[in-house]
């Protein structure tokens, strides 16, 4: 449902019940100290379609339902008062969408103001893979977080990360630009950390803030603010736009230094001159003398030009280090600050640098667990007050479609038709275990808010060195798929990288995983149908890709188009219509992509589709 707010303008936020949201045990992510996450595989109302996850504070937790109510409100406007910066934001940040109430239905604006009704959490958007870190070294699949940055070359390249200067840059670039859109509608991040910062590559690196229920909107908190060790400020006032600037600039130090907790500005020096210049004034001890967001905006934009044209450097040797560096992740929880301003961007002076401030370990104050996230749960930082007392038809007809199937062109009964073209009338047999069930390589550990707090684990090195990254190859457990034949585009490595992990799924066997590389309105197999996902399953049992081939890329005005070559095996009676008993064909098929928040099979249009036995 929706209510409206008060105030001059009549605006709507989403009220959804608790009861709305399917079987919740089913669809756990994970938990925290602040709550628990759930998948929302079938969203009422509005949100049908849509990604999302629950997450449920716990009764414990101080939290304030009408600062909770504002967050979403805020965001809702934007998108009616600045349309550029919502859409912006809208692909960044997991911000809450919706309040999840039980009792009474609300009547008035603010929960406060509905003494029958319990707010219990928020609906927000889910990590999407594209955020995500699936590597045989890792052992599961991770939030792809900015602390995988602060390690050597040689680690990241062992993980299939092939981070250059240049692409850290537009990572930098990416997320000052997030500040400053932020900064500039007053909402300050408080707690920001590599962990809280995840980031994709392809087709091009662009960053997701997490905990956004964590963030302060004009002076006000959800939660009380928390500050995680080796990146907390020196001051006491926290979550200003000057304690984001100051953090903001140990990133940058510390992802072109490589390092957990080194402030050495060579790394960004090396870079750009100006750039250390400016982390050095970002890191002074007056919050009031720090640069604005913009500035380094600014900044960094003349050094990814300046540095288009250097030429290449030679290959980084590998540290020496064991491996990944596992930094201390304590967070203090602060006294919020109600009193804080946005500084001028014209009051910032450069100032000497001090060395930063020493955080030891406070003794005798209470351990917080850090919050969750709303995709599987990870070991996450620990949390600490710094005050005492403060507070994701016929067998013929059956056995053909397996290889239909990969072509995004399911046949699972005489109601489809081939190639996904018109829906399977009638199947409504739905229930909430597919795509959005919880990742094979979940655990139940505590993780944090609202992506999953997963910088590297403490984990045994390599023997050997770390094999170079192929720069025209995208790997995911179960495949591997060459798009050298397109490399200079660049939708190809993001195109190739869903390839990989959609027919790397299918061959491990991972169906559900699979399946989550369908547009949720793709006709090929009804997501919403236990009926139909069982048939998909059941048919592609024996199915092995291999020879992968990303060849051409092009676009119809709807859809980005993508052929794919490759090679099936699959057991007697699996193979295609035509021929049912083959057990190898070579297929070159062009599949429809929709790309909202990631590319996604639509489907494979009939005439896009041809095979050879092998």
């Amino acid at each position: 449902m929706e209510r409206r707010t008060g105030g001059p303008e009549l605006l709507t936020i989403s009220w959804v019940g608790r009861d709305r949201l399917g079987d919740l045990p089913a669809n756990r992510l994970g938990d925290g100290g602040q709550g628990v996450v759930y998948a929302v595989p079938d969203p009422p109302g509005k949100f049908a379609g849509e990604y999302l996850a629950y997450k449920e504070y716990l009764p414990s937790v101080r939290s304030d339902p009408d600062a909770l109510y504002e967050l979403v409100s805020f965001f809702d406007e934007l998108g009616r008062t600045d349309r550029h910066d919502h859409s912006y934001l809208d692909k960044r940040l997991t911000w809450p969408t919706a309040l999840v109430y039980t009792g009474a239905r609300p009547t008035r604006a603010l929960p406060s103001e509905n003494p029958g009704t319990t707010v219990t959490g928020f609906l927000m958007q889910r990590i999407t893979e594209e955020f995500e870190l699936d590597s045989r070294r890792l052992g599961k699949v991770k939030p792809q977080d900015m602390a995988f940055l602060l390690n050597d070359d040689g680690f990241t390249g062992s993980l299939g990360l092939d981070v250059d200067d240049g692409r850290r840059l537009r990572l930098l670039i990416d997320l000052a630009a997030i500040l400053n859109r932020l900064h500039r509608h007053h909402v300050t991040v408080g707690d920001l950390s590599p962990k809280n910062v995840l980031f994709m590559l392809d087709p091009s690196p662009k960053c997701l803030l997490i905990d956004c229920d964590s963030m302060r909107l004009a002076g006000r908190d959800v939660l009380p603010q928390v500050e995680t060790d080796d990146w907390a400020v020196p001051e006491a006032a926290k979550a200003t736009p000057a304690s984001d600037t100051y953090k903001f600039g140990l990133i940058a130090t510390r992802v072109f230094n490589r390092h957990q907790t080194s402030t050495d500005l060579t790394g960004l020096r090396n870079v750009s001159s100006a750039l250390a210049n400016l982390a050095e004034r970002s890191r002074v001890s007056d919050p009031a003398a720090r640069p604005p967001m913009a500035e380094w905006l600014r900044v960094l934009e003349q050094a990814r030009a300046q540095l288009k044209q250097k030429p290449p450097a030679p290959p980084r040797q590998r540290r020496p280090q064991p491996g990944p560096q596992a930094a201390p992740q304590q967070q203090t929880v602060t006294q919020p600050n109600a009193g804080f301003r946005f500084p001028s961007p014209g009051a910032n002076p450069p100032t000497p640098f001090p060395q930063p401030a020493a955080h030891p370990n406070q003794p005798n104050q209470p351990a917080q667990s850090a919050p969750y996230t709303p995709y599987a749960p990870y070991p996450a930082p620990q949390r600490r007050p710094s005050h005492p007392g403060l507070s994701a038809a016929g067998r013929a007809i059956v056995v053909v479609v397996a290889l239909l199937v990969v072509a995004g062109v399911w046949l699972a009964t005489t109601r489809y038709s081939p190639f996904g073209d018109t829906a399977a009338p009638g199947d409504s047999t739905s229930d909430s275990s597919l795509s959005s069930s919880p990742s094979p390589g979940s655990d139940s550990g505590s993780s944090s808010d609202t992506a999953v707090k997963s910088a590297p684990d403490p984990i045994d090195s390599p023997e050997t060195p770390a094999e170079p990254v192929v720069v025209d190859r995208a790997e995911a457990p179960g495949a591997t798929v060459d798009f050298s034949q397109v490399v200079d585009d660049p939708r190809a490595r993001g195109v190739a990288t869903m390839f990989a992990h959609f027919y790397g799924a299918v061959n491990e066997r991972d169906y559900a995983k699979a399946m989550r590389r369908y547009d949720p309105h793709s006709k090929v197999v009804n997501i919403d149908s236990a009926k139909s996902r069982e048939g998909w399953t059941r048919d592609m049992s024996t199915t092995r890709e291999s020879d992968i081939a990303l060849t051409a890329l092009s676009d119809d005005g709807t859809y980005t188009l993508a052929t794919v070559s490759f090679r099936s095996n699959q057991d007697p009676g699996y193979g295609p219509a035509s021929d049912p008993e083959d057990t190898c064909d070579d297929w070159t098929i062009t599949y429809q992509l929709t790309d909202t928040k990631g590319y996604r099979i639509f489907k494979a249009p009939r005439e896009g589709v041809s095979y050879t036995s092998c």
